[in-house]
């Protein structure tokens, strides 16, 4: 990873929530010593059961976020995109990372460690008050997904995989946003990738779902929405 400087102040993601208190006085001598990375298409920069280093905050691009299961499979359990927060499952309370993540695309990644985090929420209660309607909302979510997806067939872990996806990056002229590989899609969906490709054939044919190369497009969102029992959940990590 090659470091940049990046400033908050200019930053226009302002649904960070470092972004969010940048009028903040007491939080200004922090932020001068934040690190900030561009990091390549299909690189790693957290490794599951490495030392914690802070959070990183992602100034531009798209990450996947994933996680080693007992059988020695990869899991992935979130994408992030823009302004989002990465490796708070970590950071508080293990001295080490239970997730890995790397880059979808080229990317740029803001970077505090874990004592300049913790020193600038101690200084700032209304930043703090809003990092603990964040870990409650993941938890929220975390415990609500447990529940719902086990209940789901491996065409609905697909299709739910999908519309999350559209919903995460969005759709230009009818495709969606981020081009993702079949197995990205099965690690997702928790399912295998021999499945997705016979998932996806099958949605093609139905006329539920366009494909061009690698790239997906949905072009009745209602319509796709509605092959889940749940049409209104969206996997969330």
């Amino acid at each position: 990873m090659r470091e940049n400087n990046y400033d908050c102040q200019t930053c226009e993601n302002s649904n960070c929530l470092i972004k969010k208190h940048i009028a903040n006085g007491s939080i200004q001598t922090y932020l001068q010593q934040k690190n900030t990375f561009n990091c390549n298409q299909g690189q790693q920069f957290i490794l599951e059961g490495a030392p914690v280093n802070g959070l990183y905050f992602i100034y531009s691009g798209a990450v996947k976020v994933y996680r080693q299961t007992a059988s020695k499979e990869s899991q992935i359990i979130r994408f992030s995109k823009n302004g989002e927060i990465v490796g708070h499952r970590g950071f508080g309370t293990d001295y080490v990372y239970n997730i890995s993540a790397s880059a979808l695309k080229d990317t740029i990644l803001c970077n505090f460690s874990s004592s300049v985090l913790i020193e600038m929420l101690h200084k700032a209660p209304s930043l703090m008050f809003d990092f603990m309607l964040f870990y409650a909302d993941q938890l929220q979510k975390s415990e609500a997904n447990s529940k719902l997806f086990i209940q789901m067939s491996v065409r609905e872990r697909v299709i739910n995989g999908l519309l999350f996806i559209e919903n995460k990056f969005g759709q230009t002229d009818g495709y969606i946003n981020m081009t993702l590989s079949r197995r990205d899609i099965a690690e997702f969906a928790g399912t295998s990738t021999d499945q997705v490709i016979r998932v996806i054939s099958a949605l093609k044919k139905e006329g539920l779902l366009i494909a061009k190369g690698k790239k997906l497009g949905i072009p009745d969102l209602n319509k796709f929405a509605a092959q889940l029992q749940q049409s209104s959940y969206f996997l969330e990590g």
